[in-house]
């Protein structure tokens, strides 16, 4: 099935609900590129978990509205999809938006400009809604997909921590920081998406047979493979050209720092019995993450 498909229904059809620092942005650009999808300009809505639209959102619509061409310019500079007739229309509807108004039908109109294309959201911050709220989704939407990234949870949580710490332009010495680190990772929210399991079982129950998991793991050692196994899932030509190479990572220069012997006792603490967990609910690269080192 491709994106020339007519007769689609109406919102997303599908969610990629996380795992914040999985690999999610890597699926963004490969479906921001490919000819069967049309993809929102903003990556991640918050339509859920934020109140719509969210100062990052509504800034982004701004900037647009204000000055198409350089927000354009900027996106191609960028290396993202062009901003195209229905990307502004999109922008300019978000820019409209009443927060009064959100609902679920608010929330799928937001993807009328998809027309006969495929289209979903990417919200990693999806991985924390309750059930009711999930449920809900899976009612008016019940053609929709969810897909969710996985990573391994230890490796997951440092990394996220590096995310926070290199937004908050925060020095070498405090990514090291033990107490820095374990403040953050005790959080209410970051305690919410740091167990896969948890995040699966619960997405997976309200959308029976339209749930899928995908491994960054395979996305690192099997690009090609692991893309098209994505796309098939999503009822896209897994066959058909992009413009990016399915490895193609904009965060490669990323520098990495390690986590120190006191994270690392922590990680193995936090994480031992959900990685075996893991391994036990997903199989594949989960089977390796028991022997994994921290």
């Amino acid at each position: 099935m491709s994106g020339s498909a007519v007769g689609r229904a109406d919102g997303p059809d599908f969610l990629c609900v996380g795992l914040q620092k999985a690999g999610t942005q890597w699926l963004y650009d490969q479906l921001q590129h490919h000819p069967d999808f049309w993809m929102p300009p903003i990556k991640e809505l918050h339509f859920f978990d934020r109140h719509f639209p969210d100062g990052r959102v509504r800034e982004a619509a701004k900037r647009y509205v204000e000055r198409p061409d350089r927000y354009g310019a900027a996106k191609l500079r960028n290396e993202h999809a062009a901003v195209d007739e229905r990307s502004a229309a999109f922008l300019k509807l978000v820019a409209a938006f009443d927060p009064r108004e959100s609902s679920l039908e608010a929330y799928a109109g937001l993807f009328r400009a998809k027309g006969s294309s495929l289209s979903g959201d990417i919200t990693p911050g999806y991985s924390t809604l309750p059930p009711k709220t999930i449920r809900a989704i899976a009612r008016r939407l019940p053609d929709a997909k969810v897909c969710l990234m996985l990573r391994e949870p230890a490796a997951r949580l440092w990394s996220a921590w590096r995310m926070r710490c290199e937004r908050d332009l925060l020095p070498w010495l405090t990514v090291r920081s033990f107490r820095r680190f374990r403040a953050f990772a005790e959080r209410p929210p970051v305690v919410e998406r740091s167990y896969p399991t948890v995040v699966a079982a619960k997405w997976a129950e309200a959308f029976p047979g339209r749930f899928r998991a995908f491994f960054l793991d395979d996305v690192i050692a099997r690009p090609a493979e692991t893309r098209a196994a994505i796309l098939e899932f999503l009822g896209a030509d897994p066959d058909a050209g992009t413009v990016v190479p399915p490895d193609f990572n904009r965060k490669a220069k990323s520098r990495a720092v390690l986590p120190g012997a006191a994270a690392q006792s922590y990680l193995r603490e936090k994480f031992e019995a959900e990685r075996e967990r893991c391994a036990d609910m997903f199989g594949g690269a989960a089977k390796d993450w028991p022997g994994r080192p921290y």
